[in-house]
């Protein structure tokens, strides 16, 4: 089992720095801590269409931790070495979201 380790998670204000703005539709916030969430907002609820919670990874050995919900549903979580990788990967899904 692993155990908490923030002496391996990602810098708060690096993170937040490095993440890309999104395309439209989506959104995206900061909140303190380094949490970033971007969102494509839902009209006909209260969960959002897409969702993408970027923040540092307190609970392994990872650097980052990427939570995917669609509606109200998880719809996976992954975990990243460093702040490139994340960046790549939050790109990437951005993107294909809105097909690019």
């Amino acid at each position: 089992m692993s155990h908490p380790s923030p002496e391996t998670a990602a810098d708060p204000e690096e993170l937040v720095a490095a993440l890309p703005d999104p395309p439209a539709p989506w959104q995206r916030s900061d909140a303190n801590g380094g949490i970033v969430e971007y969102r494509i907002p839902d009209d006909d609820g209260v969960c959002a269409a897409a969702k993408l919670v970027v923040r540092p990874e307190l609970f392994d050995d990872s650097a980052v931790r990427i939570d995917r919900k669609q509606g109200c549903k998880d719809v996976g979580t992954g975990r990243h070495p460093d702040v490139e990788s994340a960046v790549d990967v939050v790109s990437t899904e951005l993107s294909a979201a809105v097909g690019e």
